[in-house]
């Protein structure tokens, strides 16, 4: 066995030690590596010092986030519990419904129906953008929007708000139903039932009643000033008594709160507060009355050959409105559905102009309904009485007093002339030579003269407004020497004042004024404010408020004075222009005129009357535009009003 201590012969034992302490000086193979046997030592990874900065910088991170942890705790607490608890729970408003409107005899003449709206609530819409576009596709297919209407609908969405944006309103129930069914799906987009209009006999009413639309945000921001009850997607009133009555018949809005899941649907109804209904309004009109006026009008123009007419009917014992219809007239249920713009493009291209109410914004010049005002100014400036006589021999000349070889000619209706003319004649028999010596004077006989025409027709409502419970009434004109300098930069002439006295010229009124004058002087002498809404109901039909006759005033003309021209607007119908009614069974007193109007041979048809003549309890008065003389045109549609009135009242 060989010894496990013998030295190979391999070793060579010349080598030297590395260590000299050791005395032994032996040497090393060089294919033996001598680093071999020494220890592996390992330099650190980190100094010391920058593990120090890292632990400085955990710390100051921890305090930071502790900090941030303790505000929003502490400080900020409370009102990110409120946020939250608004996130959770949410107000849904539940709208009121609009009060109703009735005739006199309680019939509907406005009623609501329900309809849907598609809105969003853009914060509930998922974050993720490829969801948020699917929801959106979604919806622009469900709605069949166009391209157009879809981009206005993104445009005006902010994506972290809360406040319900409208999609598309008034949406076919087919429509809702699916949205309903694909609930789970498209989240944000809700249906809102709303209550809308549907009106009656809808041509028939339009410019009384009007019609409902979509608030602006314009209109918001003025309501909300004097009222918490509107929201961004409310309806308001547009137009007619819609708008006129909006604080009567509006309602409280209801609310709900309800607690939402994270997708923004309605886990269950927290606490509910209900919607007050709006008041209800009761009109003085008569709706089969109203539909015979809107009848013989039609019919009596187009027989005129004429689109374009006015009518109104008013009690003069109160001021009452018994009638009013505007002729050519519009559906105002395409506005109260949301009118489509092919619709609103025909109406508001029609050069017959449908939306304009004739009644209360048409202005025309009045011809010679105004001459029972005039003869009441003149009687009680004592510049006449009932003897008082005018020869009519058809013109009259008058010399211009700067150069006497220039003269005016001023002609009446009759270039034959009337003959003798006292104040029943003048009126019954329209004599315009009457009124020029009597308005402007003529030779040795004075006049009212402008000024003192000005005064009286202010008295009778010319140039204001009388203050109708109907929105854009117009004021009319009564020309001035300062109003013509400054319009058209001329002076006034007697020219000037012969027409004026006669409804001629600059002077311009609406058909309610003229029946307004009519009834002043039917009653004896009080101006009432017109009015349509008779009494204000709440839906338990308690009465809440009775309106009284509004008086603007009275006794302005001696009774006397009154009676006369009341006596010779009778003799109008005795044996003057409007002698075709002698045939009816009731007493009529009334007056025609025949307007002229500047570049037109087309004149406007006139006739204002009153009945019974010895208890009035009716004024009526008809305007034809371009309808030919208020005898041949007028006086028939009157007629036949008035008679279906006294048979069926």
């Amino acid at each position: 066995m060989k010894d496990p201590f013998e030295i190979p012969d391999t070793i060579n034992f010349d080598a030297r030690s590395s260590n000299q302490n050791s005395g032994n000086n032996w040497e090393v193979d060089p294919s033996f590596d001598s680093k071999s046997s020494r220890p592996d030592i390992k330099k650190p990874f980190h100094k010391h010092q920058k593990i120090r900065w890292l632990y400085l910088i955990i710390l100051l991170v921890f305090v930071v986030l502790s900090g941030r942890t303790f505000f929003l705790q502490m400080v900020q607490g409370s009102s990110l519990k409120e946020a939250a608890e608004e996130n959770r729970f949410r107000i849904h408003v539940t709208r009121a419904p609009r009060g109703v409107i009735y005739d006199a005899k309680k019939r509907l003449l406005v009623k609501n129906i329900p309809s849907f709206d598609a809105v969003l609530i853009p914060a509930d819409l998922p974050r993720e953008e490829e969801k948020k576009d699917e929801i959106l596709d979604e919806i622009k297919n469900i709605l069949k929007l166009s391209d157009q209407e879809y981009h206005e609908v993104i445009q005006q969405i902010d994506f972290t708000s809360y406040e319900t944006t409208l999609l598309k309103e008034n949406i076919e129930r087919n429509q809702a139903l699916i949205i309903n069914s694909k609930e789970s799906f498209l989240q944000g987009i809700q249906i809102e039932e709303n209550p809308i209009r549907e009106y009656q006999d809808a041509k028939s009413f339009s410019h009384i009643l009007g019609y409902i639309g979509k608030i602006t945000r314009e209109e918001l921001e003025e309501k909300k000033s004097i009222s918490k009850n509107y929201l961004l997607n409310d309806y308001i009133g547009k137009q007619g008594l819609e708008l006129s009555r909006e604080e009567t018949i509006k309602g409280i809005n209801g609310k709900q709160q309800v607690e939402i899941d994270s997708s923004g649907r309605i886990k269950k109804i927290v606490k509910k507060e209900d919607p007050q209904p709006g008041n209800d309004l009761v009109l003085g009109i008569n709706k089969d009355f109203q539909l015979q006026v809107e009848k013989s009008l039609t019919e009596g123009a187009k027989a005129a050959k004429s689109k374009k007419a006015a009518a109104v009917a008013l009690d003069p014992r109160t001021g009452e409105i018994l009638a009013l219809v505007s002729i050519p007239s519009y559906d105002n249920n395409l506005f109260a559905k949301g009118i489509k713009e092919k619709d609103y493009r025909e109406i508001a291209n029609d050069e017959n102009n449908p939306l304009l109410n004739r009644v209360i914004s048409g202005v025309y010049p009045p011809a010679s309904t105004i001459k029972p005002v005039v003869a009441s100014a003149a009687l009680t400036e004592g510049l006449i009485d009932e003897n008082t006589t005018v020869v009519d021999k058809g013109e009259i000349i008058v010399p211009n007093k700067y150069n006497p070889d220039i003269i005016y000619k001023f002609v009446g209706w009759d270039l034959q002339g009337l003959g003798p003319m006292n104040i029943y004649d003048a009126i019954a028999k329209s004599s315009d030579i009457y009124f020029y010596y009597v308005g402007g004077g003529f030779e040795d006989f004075p006049g009212l003269e402008e000024r003192r025409l000005e005064e009286y027709y202010k008295k009778f409502g010319l140039g204001a407004k009388t203050n109708i419970d109907l929105p854009h009434e117009a004021e009319g004109l009564i020309p001035t020497p300062e109003w013509k300098e400054k319009n058209k930069n001329e002076a006034w002439y007697l020219g000037d004042t012969y027409h004026m006295a006669i409804g001629q010229g600059d002077v311009l009124t609406t058909p309610l004024q003229v029946a307004s004058w009519t009834s002043t002087i039917a009653n004896g002498g009080t101006f009432y404010s017109p009015r349509l809404v008779k009494k204000t109901i709440n839906n338990k039909e308690n009465i809440i408020k009775e309106l009284e006759p509004q008086v603007i005033k009275e006794n302005f003309i001696p009774k006397g004075h009154i009676e006369t021209v009341r006596r010779a607007m009778r003799e109008t119908v005795l044996t003057g222009s409007g002698k075709s009614l002698n045939n009816l069974s009731t007493e009529i007193a009334g007056k025609t005129g025949t307007a002229e109007q500047g570049g037109s041979d087309k004149n406007h048809a006139w006739f204002t009357a009153f009945a019974p003549y010895d208890d009035p309890e009716i004024v009526l008065t008809v305007l034809v535009e371009e309808g030919g003389g208020g005898d041949s045109t007028a006086v028939p549609i009157a007629k036949e009003i008035l008679e279906w009135y006294f048979n069926n009242k």
